[in-house]
């Protein structure tokens, strides 16, 4: 199947709809568990790799823009390009960093198609890659592809950041999981009925569109790929935080 085909036919076009964007928004991102911690970590990654004379990164599926807004607050001189191919999600980044106008430039691109690359390349090379909840869309194939793809973009001595869904080794942990999730969104929606939220959970619209990788095999990925450094920093259930660092010397 092309990868044109393939865009047409894949369960991720339910992120064009602003009705879903906001759900997810509001609802299942904001019950992530250890979410602030997660960020905390991509940012100490990126501390310890960061170019001195200023911090230049791409957000790779940028979504609202959480992560890239915690990087612009981070580091005051940080210049950032935000991908995504949803607008409705675009649309809401620049809202959130409207108070970093001027060091954030937005691009509307699909990185399930290799073009995307044309779009990001005049903006690198990059200090830092980062990605939130968003690879695990891309089947495994295309997920190999795309950090392939990241590493070209980087620096020497860049560092990729990849804040993930990654699948459980067996069900009965997958289950675990599934039990965590459901009661943080019953933390956040604590005047519904947890067996309706625990139903809204495993019915929600972009469940179809989750294709997800073992954090192991992601890893082994980016050692085959260059990548120096590669570790899964954090792991709690069938979320992660996993990347690696372009050597200094490479080109």
């Amino acid at each position: 199947m092309s990868h044109e085909k393939a865009t047409q036919d894949r369960s991720d076009k339910v992120w064009q709809t602003s009705a879903l964007v906001a759900t997810y928004l509001e609802g299942v991102r904001a019950a992530i568990p250890l979410a602030q911690e997660q960020i905390d970590l991509l940012l100490r990654v990126i501390a310890a790799a960061r170019n001195e004379s200023g911090l230049s990164f791409l957000d790779l599926g940028c979504g609202d823009g959480v992560l890239a807004n915690a990087v612009l607050d981070r580091f005051g001189s940080a210049h950032g390009v935000l991908a995504d191919f949803s607008e409705p999600m675009l649309e809401a980044a620049r809202r959130r960093l409207a108070r970093h106008a001027g060091r954030a430039h937005y691009i509307h691109t699909d990185y399930a198609l290799p073009a995307w690359v044309d779009s990001a390349r005049p903006f690198a090379p990059f200090d830092a890659v980062i990605s939130g909840f968003s690879i695990h869309h891309q089947p495994d194939e295309r997920k190999r592809e795309v950090y392939g793809e990241i590493y070209r973009l980087l620096a020497p001595g860049g560092v990729f950041v990849n804040i993930e869904h990654v699948s459980s080794p067996t069900r009965w942990l997958a289950t675990i999981h599934d039990e965590l999730f459901v009661d943080h969104l019953h933390a956040v929606h604590p005047n519904e009925a947890r067996a309706e939220v625990e139903t809204n959970y495993y019915n929600r619209p972009d469940k179809a569109a989750n294709i997800l990788a073992p954090v192991e095999l992601q890893c082994q990925w980016l050692r085959e790929i260059g990548f120096t450094d590669v570790d899964c920093y954090l792991k709690i259930f069938e979320l992660a935080v996993f990347g690696g660092r372009k050597s200094a010397s490479a080109r």
